[in-house]
Parts: C-alpha cells; sequence; structure tokens
C-alpha cells in the first residue's frame, strides 16, 4: 500500500511540476555517454518522411527546414514533454515562439542528425541503428494580413517518436 502511495505522491508531484512551469529535473541531469553510444553508429534502418500543415486551401511543407533525427533519452523525453506536452507526437505553435532551455546538452547536440527538408516537403535519414529515435521539423510560413505579409510566422514545429528496428525504411508523416 506505501508504494501505491508513493507512486501517485511521485507521479503528482513530477505532474505538478510541468503543469506549473517548473523544469523537469532530467533536464539539468547529464546525458551519460553509454546513454546515446548506440545511436552515434550506423545502422541498417532509413527514416523517411513529409512534414507538411494546411491553412486553408493551402498546404505547407517544411521545405528548406532542418529535420531531426534525435535518440530517445531522458533529456530527450523531457525536452520533448516540454515543447510538445508529451513525449510520443505533437505540435507546437509558431505562434508560441521558441521554447527556451537554459542550456542544451552536450551529448544531446552531438548525438543529432541533421538534414534539410526538400523542395516538397521530404525528409531522409539513411543509416539509422536500431532504436527508440524522435523526428522533428518545422513548417513555417508568413503571416498574411488585409495589408500584405506580416512580420508574424504561422505554422509550428512537429515532433514523432519511433521505434526504428529490423533493417526496414520507417515511413513518417508529420504532423
Amino acid at each position: 500500500m506505501k508504494i501505491i502511495v508513493l507512486t501517485l505522491a511521485l507521479g503528482l508531484a513530477v505532474t505538478g511540476c510541468a503543469e506549473l512551469g517548473l523544469p523537469d529535473p532530467a533536464l539539468s541531469k547529464p546525458i551519460a555517454p553509454a546513454e546515446v553510444e548506440w545511436a552515434r553508429k550506423s545502422g541498417a534502418n532509413t527514416v523517411a518522411g513529409i512534414a507538411t500543415m494546411k491553412a486553408g486551401n493551402t498546404t505547407h511543407t517544411c521545405a528548406g527546414q532542418t529535420a531531426n533525427l534525435i535518440p530517445d533519452t531522458a533529456y530527450a523525453r523531457a525536452r520533448m514533454t516540454a515543447i510538445f506536452g508529451n513525449a510520443t507526437r505533437g505540435t507546437r505553435a509558431a505562434s508560441r515562439g521558441p521554447a527556451k532551455f537554459e542550456r542544451d546538452d552536450p551529448l544531446y547536440v552531438a548525438s543529432l542528425r541533421t538534414t534539410k527538408c526538400d523542395a516538397a516537403g521530404s525528409f531522409s535519414f539513411p543509416r539509422v541503428p536500431d532504436g527508440v529515435w524522435y523526428v522533428t521539423t518545422s513548417v513555417k510560413w508568413p503571416s498574411v494580413t488585409k495589408q500584405g505579409p506580416a512580420q508574424q510566422v504561422e505554422g509550428g514545429s512537429m515532433m514523432q517518436r519511433l521505434d526504428v528496428r529490423g533493417r526496414r525504411l520507417v515511413k513518417v508523416t508529420l504532423p
């Protein structure tokens, strides 16, 4: 019974921190090198995807934007939750502005894989090792007002968690 109560209390405490906008403790703890060692190797999988958003009758893509493939770590899960509200799949409106972090863990940055979205909004990551990954990118376009283009940006960032295994092609559609 005590274990159940302690587990519930811990869950409420963590949820309370997230609700109050307090930083997740995992964001201040450095990533252990062993936690990302697997992700730095070459593998036999490919992650390929497309990212689009509709606004009225117009479909916008991630053309020219960076797509990221991020290995799953406690730090990455906490970061995705801080940005997108969960660590599975989500979007963040451009109107909210970029998520701000005190500092990026150097191993988080070093273990990122990046590529550019092509003109059609497609991206691809070859030679990906087996493991759990996050794919992120953004689709953004300038706001248009009755007076013409505005300084503001519409669209947003998007994320999806992927389990990549078995020497295969994993296709993802964002959002």
